[in-house]
């Protein structure tokens, strides 16, 4: 098994970069933790199998947004599948302290309708930790030209986003979904950040500790504006990513993937098929387990279009 794969070295890499991320010192994050600062060390060099105990004081004193937490239950649940460790273990666990958030599913759909491309994202929210989830992030990032950083800059600089053109809308919950509430925190010409506040019509809407919910949000942008690319980055853990485009027949699109993480770049095989509707050719890409801090990014390319 490579050190990429193994769930131990997976766990160490995560701890070490957010206890330098923290700007922590071995000794520093042993007196945070609890622990001898020779354990910390055999743990960082892997003589030390990680403990749940110790893991979830990690995550209490690093804040790495459960990232920690969620590297050791993958690394346990690997010892318990070989028989290394007995799997009452795992539950026996508690969670670490605080708000804690999993994208169980996510599911993202581009389509191109009437010179505009549609957004349209599904996410399963599992709250994690002690407290409750009261708000979460989404962004809206374009750039018309990556391959250019000035000519984008300026671009966008003559033609920024403007809220009522992107008419941004959310939901909560499954089945009979309320609409979220909703603020911008941050804005740039080719850049939106809002925060999502998990109440509707005046009531608050918390994702208490076990709780599932549904979230859905929808965006447009125009085509002119856009960029012939769609970009995903994993900043929660994320169990499972779903990337669709839908373009028309007409378009005879070159569709192709890419993962890009701190250790390498990989491209990836993106699925076509003919969905119901024979005017719309439909293209899938599936990540069962999206690596955390990496980015998914899917390219395409129109056939009248020169490379």
């Amino acid at each position: 098994m490579s050190t990429q794969d193994d769930p131990a070295a997976a766990f160490v890499r995560e701890l070490e970069h957010w206890r330098r991320h923290r700007g922590l010192s071995k000794k520093d994050l042993a007196r945070r933790t609890g622990f001898h600062p020779s354990y910390v060390s055999h743990i960082e060099s892997r003589r030390h199998h990680p403990t749940a105990e110790f893991a979830r004081r990690a995550e209490v004193a690093l804040e790495s947004g459960n990232r920690i937490w969620q590297r050791y239950v993958a690394y346990a649940e690997r010892r318990a599948q070989g028989g290394r460790l007995p799997f009452r273990d795992l539950a026996a666990a508690p969670p670490p302290i605080g708000s804690h958030l999993v994208i169980e599913d996510e599911q993202v759909t581009l389509s191109l309708v009437d010179g505009w491309y549609e957004l349209h994202v599904r996410r399963v929210l599992h709250s994690l930790g002690t407290l409750p989830i009261t708000r979460c992030t989404v962004r809206i990032d374009i750039d018309r030209f990556p391959d250019d950083q000035d000519r984008s800059l300026a671009f966008h600089s003559r033609h920024p986003l403007t809220l009522d053109e992107v008419d941004f809308r959310a939901t909560i919950g499954d089945g009979e979904p309320e609409p979220l509430t909703w603020r911008v925190m941050h804005r740039r010409d080719a850049f939106i950040e809002l925060v999502l506040l998990f109440t509707s019509n005046g009531v608050s809407l918390p994702l208490y500790p076990g709780e599932r919910t549904v979230i859905n949000y929808a965006y447009r942008v125009p085509k002119w504006k856009f960029g012939n690319w769609l970009q995903r980055d994993i900043r929660l853990p994320t169990s499972r990513l779903l990337v669709r485009l839908n373009f028309p027949a007409t378009t005879r699109l070159t569709v192709w993937g890419s993962e890009t993480s701190f250790t390498a770049e990989n491209c990836a095989d993106v699925r076509q098929h003919r969905p119901e509707r024979d005017e719309v050719l439909a293209y899938e890409w599936e990540i069962p387990r999206p690596r955390l801090r990496a980015q998914y990014r899917l390219n395409w390319r129109y056939a009248d279009e020169t490379r």
